[in-house]
């Protein structure tokens, strides 16, 4: 067995720890400690043995002792890591952690308590860092909510503001409508109400988009009715302002859905646009809708290119297409909302692309 440097002593060995040793009677009162304490505290060997353990201990981590970790002790048998503070001779305190356990005689009475102490300065130094550090990201994560708030909330008053005059320039659109005799002049005002609509479509679109994103949701005021109607009435709707382009419907929805009917209109203007504006202009816009036992599904499809893999999953999220296709009119919010739609009437919008057609399905149940 090779020899220990400190001796065979088991007294040497603790004198030479670099932690601190204390053993106590059964009552609290010191019978030794190790060189470490002597260091620690100040104090001389002397002038240890005899004090109660409670008297190295400041006020807080003494009432902690003799409330719990004595009873602890009794019940148990040992405790382990619990913080607490020494009182030094200069009245400074040190920061430690301290394990405790007894050591019974033959008939299981109590006869020492046994302390390791450890120092815990840069452990608490490293656990206050890090509390600052949680505290820290917590305050800033909280700033930037009350941003994304904050600017939701002008998005939202802006898009109303914009309501106004808006307003007042369709109104007199329609009342030069009237007045107008040259055909120039009624391709310049042609071109004013289509540029109000669309600047009415992307303040409805914004509007929706903070409202979602504060909370509100899309709200709905379903009614029983049949979607043939609202269907063609879309169609007819952008077929005027797409005039070369070719839309075939199939239908065949005898059953009534329940729904709202300004936000189904709305959902399908907004896909029948985007297959009017990103499909093949050679080749014609399809829509098909069924009602089945339970479900409305309705599919708008387009020929033309793919969309690329790696737009396809975040092609729903909101400034998806402005981001990757900037030269395209629009905010890129208007299949945020279509989905946004759907899920409002318990449905899904989904979309499939391949370098034939690109198809995007709606289904939801005919029951809200």
């Amino acid at each position: 067995m090779m020899k220990l440097p400190f001796g065979d002593s088991l007294e040497e060995f603790l004198d030479h720890s670099l932690s601190g040793h204390v053993f106590t009677s059964s009552r609290g009162e010191i019978i030794n400690v190790n060189a470490k304490v002597v260091e620690w505290l100040g104090l001389s060997r002397e002038q240890l043995i005899g004090k109660k353990i409670t008297s190295l201990l400041a006020v807080g981590s003494r009432i902690f002792y003799e409330t719990h970790l004595s009873p602890l002790l009794k019940l148990k048998g040992y405790f382990e890591e619990i913080s607490a503070e020494l009182l030094l001779a200069d009245g400074s305190k040190m920061q430690v952690l301290i394990n405790g356990y007894t050591r019974n005689d033959d008939t299981g009475n109590e006869v020492v308590v046994c302390l390791n102490i450890y120092r815990a300065t840069d452990r608490r130094v490293y656990e206050d860092n890090l509390r600052n550090a949680i505290t820290n990201a917590e305050n800033i994560i909280k700033t930037e909510r009350e941003l994304a708030i904050l600017r939701e909330q002008f998005i939202a008053v802006l898009g109303h503001d914009l309501r106004n005059p808006l307003g007042a320039i369709k109104t007199g659109s329609a009342l030069l409508a009237r007045s107008l005799s040259s055909d120039r002049d009624k391709s310049i005002l042609g071109t004013i109400t289509k540029s109000t609509l669309r600047m009415e479509e992307m303040i409805t679109n914004v509007m929706d988009f903070a409202r979602v994103r504060l909370g509100g949701g899309i709200l709905l005021n379903r009614n029983e009715v049949l979607v043939e109607p609202i269907i063609m009435h879309i169609v007819n709707e952008l077929t005027i302002s797409f005039p070369q382009r070719t839309v075939v419907c199939a239908i065949n929805t005898e059953k009534a859905v329940s729904c709202d009917v300004n936000r189904l209109s709305q959902m399908l203007s907004n896909l029948l646009a985007n297959a009017l504006t990103h499909g093949a202009a050679d080749k014609p816009v399809r829509i098909i809708a069924n009602t089945t036992e339970d479900y409305l599904e309705i599919d708008v499809i387009n020929g033309g290119r793919a969309i690329p893999q790696e737009i396809i999953g975040s092609l729903f999220e909101p400034f998806t297409r402005e981001a990757n296709t900037p030269s395209q009119q629009g905010l890129g919010l208007g299949l945020y909302i279509a989905a946004q739609i759907a899920s409002a009437h318990g449905g899904l919008l989904e979309v499939s692309s391949d370098a034939d057609e690109t198809c995007f399905s709606f289904r939801m149940p005919l029951v809200g």
